[in-house]
């Protein structure tokens, strides 16, 4: 029997599973890595430590499996990270990851020259720190010496890839989330380079998703892997999420929260909202993977655990904690934005705020009061999409939040709509193993397994729908406070 292992590298690790030609999981492995944050908006990674730890799945995963053929490496791997290599092809800059909010300054000179909805619907990428676009120009500001050393400007995956297989090559789907990349003439964007002044030499290569090429034979030997070996690019992990899940029927939506969050929806053509809050992602040539996120997932819930040690690891255990807190927190309300935020405000200035304290609340009353933020925060995302596109016929979840069917069942409860959880919890490494598979010559399903399923308990519906028509109005309410507290901190 042969088999694909399928990569995500994600925020906080990267996972690997061995998948067959039916969708069956032969193994799966996990590795973790630190993010370096800093109060100056710096959110960095180690590319050095990322590529280690997928060598690292690769041994194990390929030495788990080694009765069986490995036909092919495919990849997903987090959006809108930046790095430069040298002409050596060594990290000449940490990895820059979506969280890094540094270039506020440059993303407000977009906005304000009126130039922004433009870039997006060209991009497909709100304008907004997140986006390499933004990164590139906050160093042509600050690091000319970065710019001027620079051999490629690529993001983690296409620094991974090239380790492989001695290419640099970017996938339509990761290059659709740069901001950088025309997604109607799929080349990279003049309008964009008006801003970044790079010469696009200095950028990968675009491919299809489904493109392969054979790992070095270098690789190939110190790794231990079959010679000849595939490696297949893949997409971004939001769309091989929408994969993964299931989620690529007309109507479908999918919600995935993991550190970060996001909503979804696919189409053949995107979805073009009049305030810019979405973005239209390539998922392949034909197909776009439409929505908003947030930065705010199950990031949270690790600052959390750092406050409160004495508060469950597990997130899990984490989400049992609250079961005798009531629905609504006893009036205490979080608006869960740490790290800034983007749909729908996008304002990297945005910040976390607990309204409604009382001395009756324990840690377990603001414990409860963040995970029902993050779900209030996805209502609004799954607002805006449907706005736009129309009421979803089914919403299909994934990510770290399927771990814990207590959160689901609060998410179900929130938004007092039926969801839907695949029995694989690894939606973007599945989607991954899907495009590796199609890549092949297989299709591009597996077979299809029966969901759970989570229905909204409809006596907590007024406590919800009351606490939400407050929760929408407190951004706009408080974001001259935040803007005002980020000016204390210079």
């Amino acid at each position: 029997m042969h088999y694909l292992i399928a990569v995500d590298i994600g925020t906080t690790s990267a996972k690997a599973l061995a998948v067959t030609p039916n969708g069956s999981v032969l193994a799966s492995h996990q590795v973790f890595y630190p993010t370096h944050y800093s109060t100056n908006g710096f959110a960095e990674q180690s590319p050095i430590e990322i590529f280690e730890a997928v060598v690292t799945l690769l041994k194990k995963t390929q030495q788990a499996n080694k009765h069986y053929l490995l036909q092919a490496i495919s990849f997903s791997a987090a959006m809108h990270s930046l790095m430069a290599v040298d002409e050596m092809n060594q990290p000449i800059t940490s990895l820059l990851i979506w969280a890094d909010t540094r270039s506020s300054e440059q993303t407000n000179k977009i906005k304000e020259s009126g130039a922004a909805t433009r870039l997006t619907q060209i991009t497909g990428t709100p304008v907004h720190p997140m986006s390499p676009l933004c990164k590139l120009m906050w160093w042509q500001d600050h690091q000319p010496d970065v710019i001027a050393k620079a051999k490629k400007f690529i993001s983690i995956k296409e620094y991974v890839v090239h380790q492989l297989t001695n290419h640099y090559l970017i996938d339509y789907s990761t290059a659709s989330a740069t901001g950088l990349f025309d997604i109607e003439k799929l080349q990279w964007s003049q309008d964009a380079a008006q801003w970044h002044r790079i010469p696009f030499r200095k950028f990968s290569q675009p491919v299809s998703i489904y493109y392969s090429i054979e790992i070095t034979e270098e690789v190939s030997r110190k790794l231990a892997l079959p010679a000849n070996t595939k490696l297949v690019v893949g997409a971004s992990d939001g769309c091989s999420a929408q994969l993964g899940s299931g989620a690529i029927k007309p109507g479908d939506v999918s919600i995935t929260v993991g550190t970060s969050a996001a909503a979804r929806m696919v189409s053949s053509s995107g979805l073009h909202d009049a305030e810019g809050r979405l973005f239209n992602y390539l998922l392949d040539e034909k197909m776009f993977v439409s929505g908003g996120a947030s930065n705010n997932g199950t990031a949270l819930i690790n600052w959390f655990q750092k406050l409160h040690p004495q508060s469950a690891e597990d997130i899990s255990e984490f989400v049992k904690e609250i079961r005798n807190i009531s629905a609504g927190s006893d009036g205490l309300l979080m608006l869960p934005l740490l790290l800034g935020e983007r749909t729908p405000v996008y304002d990297a200035e945005a910040r976390a705020a607990y309204l409604g304290i009382s001395v009756n609340h324990t840690r377990f009353h603001f414990q409860r009061a963040l995970l029902e933020g993050i779900c209030f925060q996805l209502k609004s995302i799954v607002n805006v999409v449907e706005e736009n596109a129309g009421r979803g016929n089914r919403i299909l979840v994934s990510g770290g939040i399927t771990r814990s069917p207590e959160w689901v069942q609060l998410m179900s409860n929130v938004l007092q709509r039926q969801l839907q959880v695949s029995d694989q919890p690894d939606a973007s490494a599945m989607g991954a193993a899907m495009i590796g598979f199609k890549s092949l010559g297989g299709s591009l399903e597996f077979n299809e397994t029966q969901p759970k399923l989570f229905l909204p308990d409809v006596s907590v519906k007024s406590v919800y729908e009351r606490q939400f028509l407050v929760y929408e109005n407190l951004y706009s309410k408080l974001k001259d406070v935040f803007y005002e507290l980020n000016r204390m901190k210079l």
